[in-house]
């Protein structure tokens, strides 16, 4: 009986000297999410991502939007079973209703290089230590997106969406019309982003191309 004590009080320690300075483990290891992957490779190699590292089209990294930076996640290919451990680093994607960007290393691996798109199971294994109020809804919906401008051309307007479309052909653009004063405004707006910094983000690569917008609530 008192070994067996011992035993527990020595597992208690242990688990408070190593385990609350260490990654912590996701709450529920079931947690997954399955959707679309896509990946990127040298138009962004050496580039800042979202979390301040530079990209590496050669780390075993991805781009999520709602999973903090270094949590864990197996990503595995529905169509050949190939699987990967990426660590998150970055935002995205920002196109249609893709869950998560992959370096083009893990592209490869997956067997998705070629093909470019990939119908996938996301699982979350590990979230970082100041992460674990995520660890319940790490999947939130998006809440934020982009406004270009409201014209009162809607010339102009459609011009400013075909650059966008240009950029990105399946990047989201949204094209309203409005009255503002009873004037006639033709409101551009631009994808859709699960918190204000993954809009940010999204808005300075924009910037490069002269194509940002004011991030708004949506």
């Amino acid at each position: 009986m008192i070994y067996n004590r011992k035993c527990i009080l020595l597992s208690v320690i242990i688990f408070l000297f190593i385990g609350l300075g260490q990654t912590a483990l996701a709450q529920d290891s079931n947690q997954t999410q399955t959707g679309k992957a896509s990946w990127y490779g040298s138009k962004y190699h050496g580039r800042k991502t979202s979390s301040g590292e530079r990209y590496n089209k050669n780390d075993m990294t991805a781009a999520h939007n709602t999973l903090p930076f270094g949590t864990k996640v197996k990503v595995t290919n529905l169509a050949n079973n190939e699987s990967v451990v990426l660590r998150i680093n970055d935002r995205g994607p920002y196109v249609g209703k893709r869950i998560i960007d992959v370096s083009e290393v893990a592209a490869k691996q997956l067997d998705m290089h070629k093909q470019g798109v990939a119908q996938v199971k996301v699982e979350v294994l590990e979230l970082p230590g100041n992460a674990l109020s995520k660890a319940e809804d790490p999947f939130k919906p998006n809440t934020y997106t982009i406004q270009r401008g409201a014209y009162t051309s809607e010339e102009l307007a459609l011009e400013q969406s075909q650059k966008l479309k240009a950029f990105d052909k399946s990047l989201t653009v949204e094209l309203k019309e409005e009255k503002v004063m009873g004037k006639k405004m033709h409101r551009l707006r631009i994808g859709q982003f699960e918190t204000k910094q993954h809009a940010e983000a999204f808005n300075e690569l924009l910037k490069e191309e002269g194509l940002e917008g004011k991030v708004l609530e949506s």
